[in-house]
């Protein structure tokens, strides 16, 4: 969240005085001193000293004023007239004044500049800068010019010029030129809030309660863990974002909004009432056609825009001396960009923030299936005929079969299994988050001695029927035939090639991902009536997974089928 002051109305509170200082610890008071600063406000030495006059015309426009009266203990860092730029500064609003400069150079608290001193200090707008020094001091690396100026409620240095102010990425998302398309999208979820607890609480008018200094919280829902999981927001973080101009937003949403195809009624085999192999009820879902289009596309433009530099994955990009993992972790779950030079080369220019780093781009070049048009795996049993299905799983996995996937020690598959010597296993797999794209699709089967204690099992191939059903952009249902009679080598565990398919509509967030969703059915090939056939090959089912691979990113690997 991001927290902005607002100076609202002022309580008469009596002035503290200096003598009053001793009952309380050094840190929260300002040291005693026979100076005439030591008997007057923060405020009133500010205005009364000639040197600081544009920085007191500036606190005042920005409600200062009457803050820095009253008995909260303040350090301020005011800069001396002509070391900086007071007449464009004056032209700002209040609120930009006050965030971009007035709470830029006051802290909480008194902090003196004496002896040796090296300290990461949080302004009221809740950046950091370093106070440091030996003699001579600097803030925010700018010079003091004359320090520990004490007053009744803080101290006062003078400073050599402005602490430049460097906004955190989620302000400079809606400061950044030409990206207003980015912006738009993130303001769309931007609500904002009183947060009373820090707020500084003032007189009762009108039966309301009103506040001295009200600070307001900007939330964004976007901040989430289910959303982008980046809070941007924050002065403590370490981000970088990706910041498409609108041209480049443009573009990417006409490519993008192609795989989000939606229909006003979608129809859907309801797998789960099925009554047979060959009969399925009808199930419908509505949506808004448009509306998903555009908010899905959005979403998956952005899912591929921030990255956390503390992400082990990431360390790489801003430290060379970290090892190259040729990997970037995206904050929004799942997102992974295995070739992210390409994207990172497309930097126009790279802007510092307080928590991070901007990279604004023209164009973004990142492969489809790394982004928005990803390969889909998926072990989703909808249904099965004839057979009894159980789920296993093997520890002891004979390595000469099959090769684990980093970090994988077992391997997990369905096996449909015969009721009877006069049956065959009829199943029906769910294809889960279909995109309206064309996929090859795959099937992975396991032969029984992938286990290393079947290693003496004799085995034999499948012969199976491949078919999927699936929406048509005029809402109707179809079944298309695929590949059949198609063998797999039971040496290993194998991947088939079941067959192509074109999807007119796109499947993704409407209702339940396993239930709302194309289907493919897999049948043996083989039955009772065929003795040859049954000496040569077997009718129970292994499956690992289904594969939905972009045919786009099939061509880019060079398979060829």
């Amino acid at each position: 969240m991001k927290s902005i002051r607002y100076i609202g109305l002022m309580m008469a509170v009596g002035m503290m005085a200096a003598t009053s200082c001793s009952d309380f610890d050094d840190y929260n008071t300002a040291p005693l001193d026979p100076s005439q600063t030591a008997n007057k406000t923060l405020w009133e030495n500010i205005s009364e000293t000639s040197e600081l006059s544009d920085f007191a015309s500036l606190l005042k426009k920005a409600g200062f004023d009457k803050m820095l009266s009253q008995p909260t203990y303040y350090t301020v860092f005011a800069p001396v007239n002509g070391s900086y730029d007071a007449n464009a500064l004056m032209q700002e609003d209040s609120a930009t004044l006050r965030q971009h400069f007035a709470e830029n150079h006051i802290v909480y608290y008194n902090h003196q500049a004496s002896g040796s001193v090296n300290e990461r200090l949080k302004t009221l707008n809740e950046k950091s800068y370093s106070f440091v020094g030996d003699g001579s001091y600097t803030f925010g690396n700018v010079a003091v010019s004359e320090a520990n100026l004490p007053s009744i409620n803080g101290t006062l240095h003078l400073l050599n010029g402005e602490v430049a102010y460097h906004p955190n990425i989620y302000e400079y998302i809606f400061q950044a030129p030409d990206r207003d398309s980015l912006a738009n999208y993130f303001r769309h979820y931007e609500h904002s809030v009183l947060d009373a607890s820090k707020s500084t609480l003032g007189p009762v008018v009108n039966g309301k309660q009103t506040y001295i200094d009200s600070v307001i919280v900007v939330n964004n829902d976007l901040f989430s863990r289910n959303e982008l999981n980046a809070h941007v927001e924050r002065e403590d973080s370490n981000y970088t974002i990706i910041m498409p101009s609108n041209e480049a937003w443009a573009k990417l949403y006409k490519k993008i909004s192609g795989y989000y195809k939606y229909i006003p009624t979608l129809k859907y085999q309801n797998v789960e009432r099925a009554e047979s192999f060959t009969n399925f009820p009808d199930g419908t879902v509505t949506a808004n056609a448009a509306y998903f289009t555009d908010s899905l596309t959005k979403k998956a433009i952005a899912s591929y825009l921030i990255f956390n530099n503390n992400d082990r994955y990431n360390r790489w990009v801003e430290n060379k001396n970290e090892l190259n993992t040729d990997t970037i972790s995206m904050t929004a779950r799942n997102c992974y960009i295995t070739d992210p030079q390409q994207m990172l080369d497309q930097t126009k220019e790279k802007v510092t923030m307080s928590n991070g780093y901007a990279r604004l781009v023209d164009s973004l070049a990142i492969h489809p299936w790394d982004w928005y048009a990803p390969e889909l795996r998926s072990l989703a049993l909808g249904k099965d005929f004839s057979s009894n299905t159980s789920v296993v799983r093997v520890d002891n996995v004979d390595p000469t079969k099959v090769t684990l996937e980093p970090g994988q020690s077992t391997l997990r598959y369905i096996h449909a299994e015969p009721t009877s010597l006069y049956s065959r296993p009829q199943l029906v797999m769910m294809l889960p988050n279909v995109l309206s794209t064309k996929y090859n699709i795959y099937v992975v089967l396991v032969p029984p001695n992938v286990d290393l204690e079947n290693a003496a099992m004799e085995v034999k191939p499948n012969r199976l029927n491949f078919e999927v059903s699936f929406c048509q952009a005029n809402g109707n249902l179809q079944r298309l035939k695929l590949n059949q009679k198609v063998v797999n080598d039971p040496s290993k565990v194998d991947t088939v090639y079941a067959g192509t398919v074109t999807f007119p509509v796109s499947y993704y967030g409407l209702g339940v991902a396993t239930t709302v969703a194309p289907n493919l059915k897999i049948s043996s090939e083989i039955n009772v009536f065929n003795k040859v056939q049954m000496a040569n090959y077997t009718r129970d089912i292994r499956i690992a997974r289904v594969i939905m691979r972009p045919v786009e990113y099939d061509e880019y690997l060079g398979n060829k089928h």
